[in-house]
């Protein structure tokens, strides 16, 4: 059940005391991160006085195992005016490159069949196919999807859902592999979703569904993946309930390396009835994760404590360089390091200016914390000793090729555990 609060300027908000997997009452608190506002409103000066903070709070279903946000800020107001650009990082290009070309070795699908990629963003997993061997197609709600129009792809704007799915197979047929990464979190109707994709998917075609892994978060103390866009927290076990109760299976699982907030799980899908076998690591997976405990409550009391450590340590740290005479900035305007930023309370006072390459946000301040955000060339000549990568996850990527580095700046990295490399 959903009940409506007051809407407060710009952000709609929901809050809902289900699961959104089984549908059951039976959820926990488990962190209290404060309220915080949604980390992709990233704002111009003079807009700080009507910024808006909601709720930050994680929830554990007891019965399915899903984590869950119950605070919802309505995704048509987070994703209208969209700033972040998935094709603004090199990292990341390389990372779905690495996607698309298992999947074509591992499925072979013909020449022509349909690729659909939901939330597509400004296209960067469209080209990543080979050109004119596929009809490609993306589905994207926000503006970002734009991007991917003036390049020349058929992208679709709107929300996934079972409806949508229905009217995608009428207008193009149904798709070989579909793909959505680092969107099937954010879904508030995740069961109408998974069931467009049954719709949407072939006979014989491959749901590839790619993102950070729960389990991950809370043993390496990945906290700042904790946003109001990333509505749950997956793992194997949930979605399993979720796709028998759609009419799919999961049939492979694999560690995907550091995606686009981290460390993530990679899981291929397909209808239930396809003949492709539901592979032992699937099954390994299950199990361990009930033996490491992901319906007890004690292991997320556990995580809850272990952010407290990390955000006292990363703080000391920075107050003692500061102490020094350093001056700190921060590397990368992710929408996880706003998380970070603001539950650690760091603001200008601390971290002087933020970098980025994304041309959509510099010259706006990190929602929040209201840092402001410059180029990279700004950047370098600001002459920062010390800079908080908060794009930790691209830290080996970002520590051999950034010019930051080379000139002689530091990074602080903040997780799993507070490090200043080199």
């Amino acid at each position: 059940m959903v009940r409506s609060l007051t809407p407060l300027h710009a952000f709609r908000l929901n809050v809902r005391n289900d699961c959104r997997i089984c549908g059951k009452s039976d959820l926990i608190r488990i962190l209290d991160l404060g309220c915080q506002p949604p980390s992709n409103s990233f704002i111009a000066p003079e807009d700080v006085a009507r910024e808006q903070a909601f709720p930050l709070e994680m929830y554990l279903c007891l019965h399915c195992g899903l984590s869950q946000l119950r605070h919802v800020v309505a995704a048509e107001d987070i994703f209208n005016d969209y700033l972040y650009l998935s094709s603004t990082s090199g990292s990341l290009r390389r990372h779905y490159q690495g996607l698309i070309d298992g999947a074509l070795a591992a499925f072979a699908p013909p020449e022509g069949a349909l690729m659909v990629d939901i939330g597509c963003n400004d296209g960067i997993m469209l080209r990543r196919y080979p050109p004119g061997r596929y009809r490609l197609l993306g589905v994207e709600p926000s503006s970002a999807g734009d991007y991917a129009r003036r390049d020349g792809f058929a992208v679709v704007h709107g929300f996934f859902t079972a409806e949508l799915a229905a009217r995608l197979v009428g207008g193009h047929g149904r798709a070989h592999i579909v793909t959505a990464t680092n969107v099937f979190a954010h879904v508030d109707d995740i069961v109408s979703f998974a069931a467009g994709v049954r719709t949407l998917l072939a006979d014989d075609g491959v749901y590839i569904v790619e993102f950070p892994y729960l389990r991950d978060m809370v043993k390496q103390c990945y906290f700042d993946t904790i946003y109001h866009e990333h509505l749950c927290y997956l793992a194997l076990m949930p979605l399993v309930v979720l796709f028998e109760r759609v009419g799919l299976k999961a049939f492979r699982v694999e560690s995907a390396g550091s995606g686009a907030s981290g460390p993530a799980l990679r899981l291929f899908a397909a209808r239930a009835e396809s003949p492709r076998p539901v592979e032992d690591g699937v099954t390994a997976m299950l199990a361990a994760e009930d033996a490491w405990g992901l319906k007890r409550q004690e292991t997320y009391a556990s995580f809850a404590r272990r952010v407290a450590r990390v955000r006292g340590r990363v703080l000391a740290l920075i107050d003692g360089l500061i102490a020094q005479g350093r001056t700190v900035g921060a590397f990368g305007a992710p929408a996880k390091g706003n998380t970070l930023l603001n539950t650690m309370g760091l603001g200008p006072d601390r971290i002087v200016a933020a970098a980025e390459n994304n041309p959509l946000k510099i010259g706006k301040l990190t929602p929040g914390s209201h840092i402001p955000i410059v180029g990279d060339e700004a950047f370098l000549e600001m002459g920062f000793s010390h800079a908080l990568l908060l794009s930790w996850n691209y830290a080996d990527f970002l520590l051999a090729n950034a010019e930051f580095i080379r000139r002689g700046g530091k990074f602080i990295i903040p997780l799993p555990s507070p490090t200043i490399r080199p």
